[in-house]
């Protein structure tokens, strides 16, 4: 049976792949090489403002990680949890854009 992945590769590259843009955190048929979509794909220079917020959710999203494995996570015990949070703390750094573990 036909499924909607199946109509959306008919009208795609055959180089594009459905993946989350890292602009805009949608999904989008993305080629290989290329990382945001075209909407986030702006080539204007960002404002220190802009870069101020983008920074701030950054640490919202590491304090909600840590929240998560602290608190909200149940069954888990309390060596797991700070495992979890001693990799998140180590391996995510909100000053710099590339995160994930090197």
């Amino acid at each position: 049976m036909p499924k909607v992945v199946d109509a959306a590769r008919v009208t795609t590259r055959d180089n594009t792949v459905w993946r989350t843009c890292t602009g805009c955190s949608l999904l989008k048929p993305l080629p290989d090489d290329v990382d945001r979509c075209g909407a986030c794909d702006n080539s204007r220079p960002r404002t220190p403002g802009e870069a101020g917020w983008d920074i701030a959710y950054r640490y919202a999203a590491l304090v909600g990680r840590i929240d998560a494995w602290a608190v909200q996570i149940p069954c888990v015990s309390d060596a797991e949890r700070l495992d979890h949070i001693r990799q998140l703390l180590k391996t995510r750094n909100p000053l710099r854009k590339d995160e994930g573990a090197k």
